[in-house]
């Protein structure tokens, strides 16, 4: 009688546990509804609102007319600008990722093998600090940089003998200029996030590999990057995403020129949709490139997986 009261006793205190933790679990999703109406109201539905009205005449006074794929036709068949800027998007953005994924893992190298803990924290607080400064205010810095008249690389560059060039207005070196920004690309979290992955590699294997007469780049190349792909993988998926939703430079220093040798497709959007008052064939420029970052993401992803696959 007595064990069947004890399996009665469990049974309900079994209960009782299911129905608090549901409890719990309710007042936790009441707690999280707010987050999640503010998450649809300004992020998913201003999203799904530019893909609807991409099928639409919409104008920036309000009206609106069902024309079906017609924007996409324009798009697809603007061969003057749209698809040229196709071609410059690729030309800043490969390079660009490059730098943005190789440069910042070679100084993390370097602050990860330095010998002193105070030396690394030096070097790591000098390589954040440049974060202070907003992005606007670094590229308009660029700009007098840049300056023919006055600007330092300009003065480099006729103290070596050049001739005076207006480098953001020169077909020349415009792209060249734009990728040479932010030099020496190592400013911000980027160093500090791969530090944090060499620092949770295995010492070990490491030791290991010197012990075994492993150089330097083949210990970073067969030991550091297999554990620390995971930062690779993310430095690489942001990268293509923040590349081809960039058009900051185009908007504050060259407007797209000269002629159209610096439109990139996000601010041909941008021109499209508050210079030239079409919401609707905007917003199927939107509508592409969103499509265009989702195939990059999930390509990135898919490569990413079956890199891991092998290496296990």
């Amino acid at each position: 009688m007595q064990t069947i009261k004890n399996a009665f006793s469990r049974v309900g205190q079994a209960f009782a546990s299911v129905g608090k933790k549901l409890y719990v679990s309710k007042k936790a999703y009441a707690f999280l509804l707010p987050l999640f109406f503010f998450l649809i109201l300004f992020s998913y539905f201003p999203a799904f609102s530019g893909i609807y009205h991409s099928f639409f005449d919409w104008k920036d006074t309000g009206e609106s007319v069902f024309i079906g794929f017609a924007n996409y036709k324009e798009l697809f068949s603007d061969t003057e600008v749209f698809w040229p800027s196709c071609v410059t998007l690729i030309k800043l953005l490969l390079p660009k990722l490059i730098i943005n994924i190789v440069v910042p893992l070679i100084a993390a190298e370097m602050v990860f093998n330095l010998c002193s803990d105070k030396a690394k924290s030096f070097y790591r607080l000098w390589i954040l600090i440049p974060m202070v400064a907003p992005g606007v205010v670094v590229t308009l810095v660029w700009d007098y940089i840049y300056d023919p008249n006055f600007g330092l690389v300009s003065a480099v560059w006729t103290a070596l003998g050049g001739e005076t060039i207006d480098w953001l207005n020169d077909s020349r070196t415009v792209i060249p200029a734009i990728i040479f920004m932010g030099f020496p690309w190592i400013g911000g979290t980027s160093v500090l996030i791969y530090t944090s992955g060499l620092n949770a590699t295995s010492g070990e294997a490491r030791e290991s590999a010197r012990i075994d007469g492993a150089g330097t780049w083949q210990i970073i190349f067969l030991i550091d990057l297999p554990q620390i792909f995971g930062q690779v993988k993310f430095f690489l998926i942001n990268g293509l995403i923040a590349g081809i939703q960039d058009y900051s430079v185009q908007f504050l220093l060259t407007d797209g020129g000269p002629g159209y040798d610096t439109m990139v497709p996000g601010y041909y959007m941008y021109e499209q949709a508050f210079r030239a008052g079409r919401m609707g064939f905007a917003s199927a420029i939107g509508t592409f490139l969103f499509v265009v970052i989702m195939l990059f993401t999930l390509l990135a992803f898919r490569l990413g997986k079956k890199s891991q696959e092998d290496q296990i």
